[in-house]
């Protein structure tokens, strides 16, 4: 929610958000931090002073506190439940509305979902978690798994593919090939099925290498395309089912560690129980 303030006095920036808000003190510092205030349109980060004839508009997401799943949380990493139709980061995203909640840490986002992709994303709380993090990640040793639903049925109930990628950046599209091709990356998609719905399938995906749309392609690329999926899906079956985004989900992420303050994490699971089926039309 964004409020706009008329400044009628020169003060500072936190007083002005005080008497016109009910967030406290430690909240109006964590709003000005996390850079969800603007003042003339320009964003600022620090607290500072506001002249008469100034406007200020302040990104409010205390109304968003139940929208916001938290599945794991310690004092190092909190691990939340994305909706489709947000970013992870940028203005008005996933990682702004939860610095706007919290008051006792900021949260970093370590990897991210297309805005479309449901499912767990894990934030860093400190410098020294973010930093454990996000060369875990770099290394792939942290292994997500995947929900979706696609449509069709696998020739095989489990398999694990192997392909080639390539990324147009100007499009926003990737293509898959089976055979090397110059600018094409490897890829590999283990998937397994769990239940049949008709002309639907609910499958478990673990991406092995982590490109861009890796998994919607490489599904769309064997027969499989994602119901919802608007790039690589098929749009006539969309419509059928009346879903407008990929029915995607992050469900599992693993963390490994073997040294380091994240080392009491190694081997854990965080799980998300999530039923698909509610997205589409039966």
């Amino acid at each position: 929610m964004l409020q706009e303030i008329q400044v009628k006095t020169k003060q500072l920036l936190s007083d002005l958000i005080g008497e016109n808000t009910d967030l406290g003190y430690y909240q109006i510092q964590k709003v000005i931090r996390s850079k969800s205030v603007k003042i003339n349109g320009l964003r600022v980060g620090t607290d500072m002073n506001v002249n008469v004839g100034d406007v200020v508009h302040v990104y409010l997401a205390d109304r968003e506190k139940n929208s916001i799943e938290v599945v794991f949380r310690d004092d190092n990493i909190l691990v939340v439940n994305k909706n489709a139709g947000i970013e992870v980061q940028g203005e008005g995203s996933l990682t702004e509305q939860i610095n706007n909640i919290l008051t006792d840490a900021v949260a970093v986002p370590v990897h991210r979902l297309d805005r479309n992709t449901m499912g767990l994303v894990v934030f860093a709380l400190n410098k020294t978690a973010e930093n454990e993090l996000l060369e875990s990640f770099k290394e792939r040793d942290i292994d997500k798994t995947y929900n979706c639903i696609v449509v069709g049925t696998p020739q095989k109930p489990s398999a694990k593919l192997k392909a080639f990628l390539f990324k147009d950046a100007k499009k926003s599209l990737v293509y898959i090939s089976d055979v090397p091709k110059k600018g094409y990356l490897p890829i590999e998609t283990h998937y397994n099925l769990l239940k049949k719905y008709g002309e639907l399938s609910l499958l478990e995906v673990k991406p092995i290498t982590g490109r861009t749309h890796q998994i919607r392609a490489h599904l769309a690329y064997i027969k499989l395309p994602i119901l919802g999926d608007g790039k690589y899906g098929v749009n006539k079956i969309n419509r059928r089912y009346r879903v407008k985004t990929q029915l995607l989900c992050c469900t599992k992420i693993t963390f490994h560690f073997k040294q380091g303050t994240l080392k009491y994490l190694d081997g854990k699971s965080v799980l998300l129980n999530i039923d698909l089926t509610q997205y589409y039309k039966k």
